[in-house]
């Protein structure tokens, strides 16, 4: 069996293999006495068909299957003597298949990469440290604090920091607008979270009162249809 390596890109590889005619016909034989066994064939009794006749009938048949196992064979044979590191299953390519010639194949195929270990005093670590101050630490404490906060309701009219909970609806010029309303939503006062004067409005509310707020929205606003129109 002759084989050949080559490199074709990056970790892939093509391997060329030729097999000697007389291997590949043996494997032809095998197939063509599976293939004509338990035939019957008009003119010859069982088991007495001239291996002319069976080879006319199943040749091409027995032949493409004993190539394509020889072509397995040869290959992962080939992979073992080459010690190569195959990292998928092959795709094979007859190159040369024809009766009384060898068979040469070609498979293409992909290996794992080569890794190399620098030694390690050659490595150079950079080590880091980082300084914590007092004013970090009440950073941290302020942001759990607010993170894990506990709500009680009150009656008490409402306030910068506090929480509520609201329904409301936006028009422009007497018309709502879509995405102008929302029920149930939690808004913290003073959080900058709606359109300046939308939470300063409702500074000193209570439960349950209503209110009606005039804004302006911003003219940097996401939507284009909105900026800087009152509501």
């Amino acid at each position: 069996m002759q084989v050949s390596i080559e490199t074709t890109s990056g970790l892939q590889r093509c391997m060329t293999i030729g097999v000697p005619a007389a291997q590949v016909e043996e494997k032809v034989t095998v197939e063509l006495k599976k293939l004509a066994k338990g035939r019957r064939i008009d003119g010859f009794r069982p088991g007495k068909i001239p291996p002319t006749v069976i080879k006319r009938m199943f040749g091409p048949q027995a032949r493409g299957e004993a190539v394509y196992q020889q072509m397995q064979e040869s290959f992962f044979q080939a992979v073992q003597e080459q010690s190569v590191k195959l990292a998928g299953m092959p795709a094979f390519e007859p190159i040369v298949n024809e009766d009384g010639k060898d068979l040469e194949f070609k498979a293409t195929f992909e290996v794992y990469p080569e890794v190399e270990l620098s030694a390690f005093d050659s490595i150079t670590v950079e080590q880091k440290s980082a300084s914590i101050t007092d004013e970090d630490v009440t950073k941290m404490v302020e942001t759990l604090r607010k993170q894990n906060t506990k709500w009680e309701e009150s009656e008490d009219a409402a306030e910068d920091g506090d929480r509520t909970t609201i329904d409301f609806e936006g028009f422009i010029d007497g018309e709502a607008f879509e995405g102008g309303s929302a029920t149930g939503h939690a808004l913290v006062l003073g959080s900058n979270t709606m359109i300046p004067g939308f939470e300063a409005g409702l500074v000193g509310a209570k439960a349950g009162e209503e209110a009606t707020l005039d804004v302006t929205f911003p003219e940097d606003y996401q939507k284009d249809d909105l900026k800087g129109k009152p509501a």
